[in-house]
């Protein structure tokens, strides 16, 4: 189900999801909210458990969430058909997994690979192969076209990886840790083709990673915490492309979010600091929203 596109291109608002685990109920998402405009590439980061790679599963059409709302351009995810979810993973968003055999056919090369989810939308076969190669080309491996997964490298199957994601020319491109198996040479080189990729594609690109420097090779970093946005770190630059190389030089800023209920996630160690515990007060002090301990001091 589509209807006219208005605001951010992704938004998410007030998303809860919940597993059972045998008799246990473990909640991934807590009432988490994001926006992300149309050509953005941010990256998104936080412990292990935090709910990462579920809203990435959610945004990707592989999962729903439990509660919530959840749309992608024109699309609202939680309204579509069985039909409609499967026309939109195989035409609006590309994924790359972290493990690069979940990428990839074995028996296939490396070109036929990239050409394979093109059969699913009826390209013609002449189109297809073109567009196969071009791709390889513009992923650096055009050298390496007729190579079976096995006989090329973590890098190269990386790449590969992307290209296939790339195939059906999504507006959309997620991806989980796609570094994380990577070394620190090969993982700068995938993160500046990200970057080649949304400048000439004009991708929008969410990057799921535990790089503790993407701060500084991303225009915008949010950090999601026990299932919630919590911080977000942007550079000070309105535009700044993903690139592999630290770009110390460009000022950070850090904002704790508001979201849509009025929730703000305090980091614990100011909390800490000020001896606040169960319960503060909050004032408004000329035009500032001031939070201290209550009156027992301790507020515990």
């Amino acid at each position: 189900m589509t209807h006219p596109e208005t605001g951010p291109y992704i938004r998410c608002e007030d998303l809860f999801k919940i597993y059972k685990v045998a008799d246990l109920e473990v909640v991934a998402l807590r009432g988490l909210d994001l926006k992300v405009e149309r050509g953005e590439v941010i990256a998104i980061v936080g412990a292990s458990g935090s709910g990462k790679s579920t809203l990435l599963n959610i945004l990707a059409g592989y999962d729903t969430p439990s509660a919530g709302r959840v749309a992608v351009g024109d699309k609202d995810l939680l309204r579509m058909t069985g039909k409609e979810v499967e026309l939109y993973r195989r035409e609006e968003v590309g994924f790359i997994w972290q493990q690069t055999s979940r990428n990839m056919f074995p028996y296939l090369s490396a070109v036929e690979n990239v050409a394979l989810p093109m059969m699913l939308t009826n390209t013609p076969s002449g189109n297809r192969q073109k567009r196969a190669e071009e791709l390889m080309d513009m992923v650096g491996l055009g050298h390496r076209m007729g190579h079976t997964p096995e006989k090329l490298s973590g890098g190269e199957q990386q790449r590969v990886a992307i290209a296939i994601a790339l195939a059906n020319s999504p507006p959309l491109l997620l991806a989980d840790e796609p570094t994380g198996e990577l070394d620190d040479k090969t993982a700068a080189e995938i993160l500046d083709l990200f970057g080649t990729i949304n400048v000439e594609m004009g991708t929008t690109i969410l990057i799921v990673t535990h790089d503790p420097d993407i701060a500084y090779k991303v225009g915008r970093v949010v950090m999601i915490q026990d299932g919630k946005m919590a911080t977000e770190v942007r550079r000070r630059v309105t535009f700044q492309r993903a690139s592999g190389v630290l770009d110390v030089d460009q000022p950070l800023e850090e904002f704790i979010l508001v979201d849509g209920s009025g929730r703000v996630q305090i980091p614990r160690d100011v909390l800490d600091k000020l001896n606040i515990g169960e319960r503060a007060r909050l004032r408004i002090e000329d035009g500032k929203v001031t939070i201290v301990p209550d009156d027992y001091g301790s507020g515990r």
